[in-house]
């Protein structure tokens, strides 16, 4: 490691990682908003420089494939909620409609 803020830089993306593989375990969709904003971070520090080390590299590369999971899992949980309101809204729909008739036929 170079320096003591490489050091830190390589502390703060292994614990985004650490943390990012608890919220998918979990699910904690709550707390992904804070981490993205920590990724951010370290990556908005890494730009333009060319002197990282091989070990930022490599936790930089591992965060990624992480995050790339993370966004494939948002998207399926996403689209299951999605379904989820659909059917709900047909079934409103339907409910809808057996009202409406009832209320013509003044029942």
């Amino acid at each position: 490691m170079k320096n003591a803020a490489d050091a830190e830089l390589l502390a703060r993306l292994t614990d985004a990682h650490k943390h990012l593989a608890a919220v998918l375990e979990k699910r904690d969709w709550e707390r992904l908003g804070a981490i993205d904003q920590r990724i951010k971070e370290c990556l908005q520090e890494m730009a333009g420089r060319e002197d990282l080390s091989d070990e930022i590299l490599l936790v930089k590369q591992q965060l990624k494939q992480l995050h790339g999971q993370a966004i494939n899992t948002c998207r399926e949980v996403c689209e299951n909620f999605r379904q989820i309101l659909l059917t709900h809204l047909e079934y409103a729909e339907g409910r809808s409609a057996y009202l409406q008739v009832d209320l013509l036929k003044g029942e």
